[in-house]
């Protein structure tokens, strides 16, 4: 009941444990998910689940991973369209849109990681990772944007933290509110940039 065979089992089995755990740890909480629970929502056994993953922290960690995979791969199609860094800072935005639930998952699963007493080294960095990513795309379009002249000459690093701080600010108000309209907010946001981001007309 433990390893499975060779070829005997769909190589879709860790993907879809996987997203199983994201999405029962996303609608509880780290503690109250037992492996059981997985393996109920999945069909597979829990040897099954031990084969691929070697505890419930692990499938944690793994759990937050797809989470940023997700976001990210969202951002990677949307940015294919950007060609200037206002693109690209847009479609950074766009994507908290389009993966509004992997990201919402995403939050979810680190405010709930951090209320438990005991931290992971692994599992902060997985989250560090997210936001480090997130900082370098910002940064850099900002930088970008201000080099050649067409932002005008904002603070960069500032701006990046505001951006990521409001985008959070959406995800966990929108937790707390369920008549919170997080869409409207999140393309408000994009209105804000544009006018932060233009510069003042030139004076001759």
């Amino acid at each position: 009941m433990g390893r499975p065979k060779s070829g005997s089992l769909p190589v879709e089995a860790e993907t879809a444990i996987l997203a199983a755990a994201l999405d029962l740890f996303a609608a509880k909480n780290f503690s109250s998910v037992r492996t059981a629970d997985i393996a109920k929502a999945t069909g597979f056994n829990q040897a099954l689940i031990f084969y691929y993953f070697d505890n419930k922290e692990e499938l944690y960690r793994r759990a937050l991973q797809l989470a940023i995979e997700q976001a990210f791969q969202s951002f990677r199609l949307s940015r294919a369209a950007a060609g200037d860094p206002a693109g690209l800072i847009f479609a950074w935005i766009d994507t908290h849109i389009r993966a509004y639930d992997s990201i919402a998952k995403l939050i979810k699963l680190s405010i709930d990681y951090i209320s438990t007493a005991e931290r992971k080294a692994s599992i902060d960095r997985a989250i560090r990772t997210f936001y480090d990513d997130e900082r370098e795309v910002l940064l850099s379009a900002l930088e970008s944007g201000i080099a050649s002249g067409a932002f005008a000459k904002i603070d960069a690093s500032q701006t990046a933290t505001f951006i990521s701080t409001y985008l959070d600010g959406v995800f966990v108000r929108a937790m707390i509110l369920p008549d919170f309209k997080p869409v409207p907010a999140i393309r408000g946001l994009k209105s804000y940039m544009k006018e932060h981001l233009t510069p003042p007309p030139s004076r001759r």
